[in-house]
């Protein structure tokens, strides 16, 4: 599969417009079309404002005018660098709308929910569960420049981590080194697990990425941890893995790889369900 076809959600935030940087990078270097999504905010109530001594100016939303601001800033990034695309502004509560523009694209790219996005009319999970489609979520902190030199992928036999890993294919074309690592709680668990995570590595390295095997006991320690302890060993931009593999209403109760990920990123994540 070809990343031919792009959506990017931004918002008037610095983590937004990092979002946009990155979305533009990876649309270049993939000649692919980008399309980027505004969602007003759930409690977004319009201020009226107007110009001193002109009481009837008409009303301008001040949410309105930041989507304005971002959508100029989406189009003057496009014209700088030759990027072909178009814009899409929702409404709150429109969730489903962007559930439905999402399985229509080869890749998402969303942000990691933080203190100044709560108020947003859609939680990454969701988007991942519902679409159908690779999602890459980027960490709302830090700076994300490229994606795909250096690579995480956690494979556990699932179909979702298998899924995962054939979205991602175009994303390491150009890899520079990927590990695709296993943790297991017990030995056994790792031995059980050895002949399919060699295979997949071998997949790999036969599309021509650098891919090598790795086993981890976790110990007391919970999988994610693992994962972002190793991530940041190995000084990863990406981590690749499958998602829910239960629903996600067990994983809000009792957590799950998947939340985890999504809660402590600090690399951008791409996911599959």
């Amino acid at each position: 599969m070809a990343v031919t076809d792009v959506l990017v959600c931004i918002d008037p935030t610095l983590s937004g417009e990092g979002r946009l940087k990155l979305a533009v990078g990876i649309a270049r270097a993939h000649q692919a079309y980008l399309s980027a999504c505004y969602i007003m905010p759930k409690d977004h109530v319009p201020e009226v404002l107007t110009a001193a001594g002109s009481p009837l100016d008409p009303p301008v939303s001040r949410e309105a005018e930041h989507a304005e601001q971002v959508e100029q800033l989406f189009r003057s990034e496009l014209r700088l660098h030759r990027v072909g695309g178009e814009w899409h502004l929702l409404s709150p509560g429109e969730a489903a709308a962007l559930i439905d523009l999402a399985k229509s694209f080869d890749l998402t790219i969303l942000g990691q929910l933080s203190p100044e996005t709560r108020s947003s009319a859609f939680r990454p999970d969701e988007i991942i569960v519902a679409s159908g489609r690779p999602i890459l979520v980027v960490p709302y902190a830090g700076t994300f420049d490229t994606v795909g030199r250096r690579v995480l992928v956690a494979w556990d036999g699932t179909r979702e981590a298998a899924r995962a890993v054939n979205d991602a294919l175009p994303l390491l074309a150009h890899a520079e080194a990927v590990t695709v690592m296993y943790v297991g709680a017990q030995e056994a668990s790792i031995r059980q697990h050895r002949p399919s995570l060699e295979r997949i590595a071998g997949h790999l390295q036969r599309h021509g990425i650098p891919a090598e095997p790795e086993e981890a006991l976790r110990g007391d320690i919970a999988v994610s941890d693992v994962l972002l302890s190793r991530a940041a060993d190995l000084a990863v931009d990406l981590i690749v893995s499958g998602a829910y593999h239960h629903s996600l209403l067990r994983e809000a109760f009792i957590g799950g790889v998947s939340r985890e990920l999504l809660d402590h990123m600090t690399v951008p994540v791409l996911m599959s369900h």
